[in-house]
């Protein structure tokens, strides 16, 4: 069965859901036709404001140096012993102290954009030119960006403040003065998201790009005693998987609140974050900081992974699976302050332990049970935390369906 993984957002055709988000991967055209060649489904190009940005140094970098991961277990008299070590690459956050673009707006409009438009047309897929960021500098930069190339329109968000009036007003703005589609992009501190959402309808954007990244935040590498970023205070602003739950959840909101086509951004590195993000309502997503890390391959990468997950699973297309998880997102609380036990597939159990160690309560253990081991629940200790059915890398350890309302 062939697997459509192409999806349409205000009218423009994306090869596949994953684009690039505006960031330092698409800093130029050049850079753009790397993303392009890498199997990006669609380009954003980085933030453009009126003035280049003076970028303090240095302004990235991972949190950890390395991740915990599960090596094997084994078991001393009868106990289980896990052996830790650390996986070098993986990471579970990022920093940038990164503003917008450090090249001039005239070099964009002039230069930049129209050669990332000719790769865009030579590979069929969209370019999106993202601005920045009060109304005012947006009508000036809007008609600008579109006669250079741009076939819709993402603003940031990211330095209007708390409240979401600035962004409505800029939403005007770039409706007013051009005929492409707009895409604002949200910062997950502005406050009043469904009123927001509510507002930007009315507005008439055509799409919304969540989230932004979180902060400031601060890490110190102890070795040193030196933050690891330059500018005022050594703060970034944190990406990559740490914030993936929050995006998710952003995005759920928004789906919940409007039709508008939603583009979920935040700790993508997996072809499993692209699945989860479209269940939660998203039509597409970004990806910036797995790309800085892995390189524009990520892309080809990440879109072959959700058509093998999608054939796998019975789907044909992307929306197939759009929104799938939002009728589990409710408030109603009746049912859930009751203790749910999980039940454990036998077959699927490779008795590694994982469920074991992260119990709190102690009420799963790895026994032997017909001439083999496998986890058992006891429920009369089990408070269904539900734990170990997340860390069980085989889902031997689940909640069955009737559970979830």
């Amino acid at each position: 069965m062939a697997v459509n993984l192409s999806v349409e957002i205000a009218g423009l055709r994306f090869r596949n859901p994953i684009l690039n988000a505006a960031c330092p991967i698409s800093r130029d055209g050049k850079a753009m036709e790397l993303l392009a060649e890498g199997g990006v489904g669609g380009l954003v190009a980085k933030t453009i404001s009126t003035v280049a940005a003076k970028v303090p140094r240095p302004h990235m970098g991972v949190v950890n140096r390395g991740h915990i991961g599960l090596i094997s277990p084994r078991y001393e008299g009868g106990k289980l012993v896990t052996k830790i070590a650390f996986v070098r690459g993986a990471y579970y956050g990022f920093l940038n102290a990164e503003l917008w673009s450090d090249l001039p707006p005239e070099r964009w409009f002039k230069y930049e954009l129209p050669y990332a438009r000719s790769v865009a047309d030579r590979y069929g897929i969209p370019l999106i030119a993202s601005l920045g960021y009060k109304a005012h500098e947006l009508r000036e930069l809007g008609p600008k960006a579109v006669e250079a190339g741009a076939q819709a329109i993402e603003f940031s968000t990211h330095y209007v403040g708390t409240d979401y009036k600035p962004v409505i007003d800029s939403a005007k703005a770039l409706k007013e003065v051009v005929d492409v589609p707009v895409f604002p992009k949200l910062s997950p501190h502005i406050t009043g998201l469904k009123e927001m959402v509510k507002e930007l309808e009315k507005v008439g954007v055509d799409g919304i790009v969540a989230i932004n990244t979180i902060g400031p935040t601060l890490h110190i590498d102890i070795e040193s005693g030196k933050p690891i970023m330059g500018g005022p205070n050594g703060h970034g602003w944190l990406s990559g998987p740490a914030i993936k739950p929050l995006g998710v959840a952003i995005v759920a909101e928004i789906a919940k609140t409007t039709k508008i086509p939603v583009i979920g951004v935040g700790g993508i590195s997996q072809p499993e974050d692209v699945i989860e993000y479209i269940m939660a309502g998203a039509t597409a997503v970004q990806v910036c900081t797995q790309a800085i890390v892995e390189g524009p391959n990520v892309f080809k990468r990440l879109a072959e992974g959700v058509s093998k997950w999608l054939k796998e699973h019975g789907y044909s297309s992307v929306e197939d699976i759009k929104g799938k998880a939002l009728k589990y997102l409710h408030s109603d609380l009746a049912g859930w302050y009751e203790v749910k036990t999980p039940v454990v597939v036998e077959d699927r159990c490779i008795a590694c332990g994982l469920c074991e160690q992260s119990c709190a309560y102690d009420a799963v253990h790895v026994m032997a049970k017909d001439n083999r081991r496998v986890a058992v629940v006891d429920t009369l200790k089990c408070y269904g935390c539900g734990v170990c059915t997340t860390v069980c890398p085989t889902r031997a350890i689940y909640f069955p369906e009737e559970y979830w309302r």
